[in-house]
């Protein structure tokens, strides 16, 4: 757990980047939806109201503050972009995409996400998802550029580099 960088991890509300820091640090409990900023381990969950709706933004810039790294989560088949594009410019941070899949979706679904991650500013792209069984053609990630796949990517992403 020590071993993560301090990340702060933004999504709409129903995004589930909760799910995925619980699995990313392998915490027993059930992380519940942030109502407010708070910590787990060397992660900062953020609401999801603070990317929807603009007059919250300030609070993610100043959450930001004193983290290594922003996380943009993204749901697959969400019905809406939270990010305008350029948004991780605002943030002088490194900034990591990640597409959450939760439910066995169609993967052509998947770069179109990866689409909308690049253009907030994305440097890196991780698609997780919680069983592997649920995407019918790995294969399909696995041939976009610059994208990785899984929680152990997404982990060597996240860590320390010493």
């Amino acid at each position: 757990m020590d071993t993560l960088r301090s990340t702060l991890w933004v999504g709409s509300t129903y995004s589930h980047v909760e799910t995925v820091v619980q699995r990313l640090l392998g915490v027993k409990k059930t992380l519940s939806r942030p109502m407010a900023v708070y910590r787990e381990g060397n992660c900062v969950l953020t609401p999801g109201e603070y990317i929807e709706n603009p007059w919250y933004f300030s609070a993610l810039l100043v959450s930001s503050y004193d983290v290594d790294t922003v996380v943009l989560g993204y749901r697959l088949g969400e019905p809406f972009n939270p990010y305008p594009p350029a948004t991780a410019g605002a943030f002088n941070r490194n900034v990591v995409g990640v597409v959450v899949m939760n439910d066995a979706l169609d993967t052509s679904q998947i770069g179109e996400s990866v689409r909308l991650l690049q253009l907030a500013g994305a440097n890196d792209i991780c698609v997780v998802v919680d069983h592997a069984e649920d995407i019918q053609d790995i294969n399909f990630i696995q041939g976009i550029p610059m994208v990785i796949y899984g929680y152990e990517a997404l982990r060597e992403l996240l860590s320390v580099k010493e």
